[in-house]
């Protein structure tokens, strides 16, 4: 298994089960997301985790999804800077250290807005 960053202040599905081992604030952009995530292990949460963990390319496909996801449901409750703040922040995680480095920024940014797109 490869090494993931840091992931400290994460919070993460398992099945229908959120955590939130740091007590941070959940916003319900952040619950969209981690839903997605639940209904993407269906009843299969620990083959889910599996394949998230081992490959990058799954682990990319799921977070695009709810990263996509997520920003479609910002889009509908935020405007202007605060929405480009937004898809900012949620490409910089994506292309960043907690998820393995797997694309730029600009591809993330881009994959996050064409699947919110095409929702």
């Amino acid at each position: 298994m490869e090494s993931l960053g840091n992931v400290q202040g994460a919070v993460f599905c398992h099945g229908k089960t959120l955590y939130n081992p740091y007590n941070r604030d959940i916003t319900p952009d952040v619950e969209i997301h981690e839903n997605v995530h639940s209904l993407q292990q269906k009843d299969k949460p620990e083959l889910w985790w599996k394949y998230y963990l081992n490959s990058p390319a799954f682990r990319l496909d799921q977070e695009i999804e709810a990263y996509g996801t997520q920003y479609f449901f910002i889009k509908q409750h935020m405007h202007g800077k605060l929405l480009e703040w937004g898809k900012e922040k949620m490409a910089q995680a994506l292309s960043g250290e907690k998820y393995g480095n797997l694309i730029s920024f600009q591809e993330a940014e881009s994959k996050i807005r064409n699947f919110a797109k095409n929702l």
